[in-house]
């Protein structure tokens, strides 16, 4: 089947359900080309099958059993809920044609060294991670120097370059800027590891803070204040305990994703989810999603079967988010 083609950039945060806590955005340009932005999960899906193979192929307008290629897959930092979909569909191919990637696109530090260690339970899937490039890697016949394939493209694009800040990454006139890679001065906080990008589609602009810490944004900040300005923004770490109130301020989007889980929404006891939604919003908390606010725990609708391709093409226009 031929892919489906549109005037505009289509985008799209997909989630099979609403208790899991995850990021998984999938863009498709006008030219029918696709870009993934993490495909994690932790929660109820962390060790189920890997939906993301479906979910991609019913963006792109394919059947069950289509090739499928990603021309682009970022990740942000090391965690699960951002890795983990990846992870166990690499390991889950047993073709070449099952899943073609052709470049990643990612900065992390050197986990599981003294110098980085782990907070927080992850090693596990990490190693799993791992041993999902390796599998890719040998999947399609690619060598590679080092231990893994993950190590040979961690902190490169596709041309070799390292990945730094000031760089625009252009996948079929949607471009990605770097903006702030991992710093040693954050210390061993992997969410403020996390790489940050501006993507400019359809004539707008929407800021990738994925779960950058409050290290992370006085970097991000201090560096280009007022310049952050963007029409729209992915709520740093779930919209919880991320970024501080001055950096949503300098961004100033008049539209914001937040990639939270009903567990975390609705508990303003136990997570600071009330404090940032009074942040954006006037000092005043909500709890109902916006034209403004578009929340993932709180879709109308998800997925029957997230096994299915069709199943996920009846839902995704409820997962689209407009610029």
């Amino acid at each position: 089947m031929k892919r489906r083609m549109t005037d505009k950039t289509e985008i799209y945060f997909a989630a099979p359900e609403k208790n899991s806590l995850m990021e998984c955005y999938i863009i498709k340009t006008g030219g029918g080309r696709l870009v993934v932005i993490d495909g994690g999960i932790d929660g109820e899906g962390r060790d189920r099958p890997p939906f993301l193979g479906c979910a991609l192929r019913a963006v792109a307008g394919l059947c069950e059993d289509d090739p499928l290629t990603v021309d682009a897959w970022f990740l942000s930092h090391a965690h699960c809920d951002h890795f983990r979909e990846l992870g166990k569909l690499m390991s889950a191919c047993k073709s070449p044609e099952q899943l073609t990637v052709n470049r990643f696109i990612f900065d992390f530090p050197p986990y599981e060294t003294d110098e980085f260690p782990f907070r927080g339970g992850d090693e596990q899937m990490f190693s799993d991670l791992k041993a999902g490039f390796d599998h890719y890697a040998a999947l399609h016949g690619i060598a590679y120097s080092g231990e893994s394939y993950f190590d040979a493209v961690n902190g490169c694009n596709v041309s070799g370059k390292t990945i730094e800040a000031g760089q625009v990454i252009d996948v079929d006139g949607v471009k990605f800027e770097m903006m702030q890679t991992w710093d040693i001065s954050d210390g061993t906080d992997t969410n403020s590891s996390s790489l940050v990008f501006r993507m400019h589609a359809n004539g707008k602009t929407m800021l990738f803070l994925h779960d950058l810490g409050r290290s992370g944004g006085r970097r991000l900040l201090e560096k280009y204040g007022e310049a952050l300005r963007s029409d729209a923004v992915h709520m740093a770490h779930h919209g919880q305990a991320g970024v501080d109130e001055d950096v949503y301020r300098a961004i100033n989007a008049e539209k914001r994703v937040w990639g939270t889980p009903a567990w975390v929404w609705s508990n303003t006891r136990d997570y600071r989810i009330g404090e940032t939604r009074r942040w954006v919003n006037g000092d005043e908390d909500f709890t109902a999603a916006t034209d403004n606010d578009v929340v993932t725990c709180l879709y109308p609708c998800y997925p029957d079967d997230p096994y299915s391709v069709a199943s996920w093409s009846k839902v995704l226009p409820c997962m689209k988010i407009t610029l």
